[in-house]
């Protein structure tokens, strides 16, 4: 068998652990990001409901300086609805990083899944590389060929 032969083997190998290993970080990487897109999108929604907050208080301002009673009929419905609207907007934006995170998510699970298929394709490549050698010293003769 060739020395080049066990050469490209391990490199075979060897390459395919490191692509693994690469891998394996890239899927931490999108892990990460993906529980920042969530922990982003919860301050967002933070920020949202503060601000439908900030809206109602100055309508019932708005609504107390007119004269009218804050708490029911169309003043109280409006402000009803900005509430409703203001929670809907937070919600949609915490639905949004949940999405955001899945992705990232499958993203993880693809990169790994790609780490683990280059370092099986690695070994195939080294029994392949090993196999072809033994096959090209048997067909030289090199095996087989002793003294008897």
């Amino acid at each position: 068998m060739c020395i080049s032969n066990v050469v490209g083997a391990v490199q075979s190998y060897e390459q395919g652990k490191y692509l693994n290993k690469v891998a394996k970080v890239n899927a931490g990487i999108s892990e990460r990001a993906g529980r920042d897109a969530v922990k982003r999108g919860n301050i967002d929604a933070d920020e949202q409901r503060q601000q439908t907050g900030q809206v109602l208080g100055a309508q019932r301002a708005a609504f107390a300086a007119n004269g009218v009673d804050v708490n029911s009929g169309s003043a109280g419905q409006v402000q009803n609805d900005t509430a409703a609207l203001g929670e809907l907007d937070a919600l949609t934006l915490v639905n949004n990083a949940a999405r955001e995170a899945y992705g990232y998510q499958v993203q993880a699970i693809d990169q790994r899944q790609q780490g683990k298929l280059a370092k099986y394709q690695g070994k195939m490549d080294a029994i392949g590389s090993i196999l072809g050698g033994a096959e090209k010293a048997a067909s030289m003769g090199m095996f087989g060929k002793g003294k008897k």
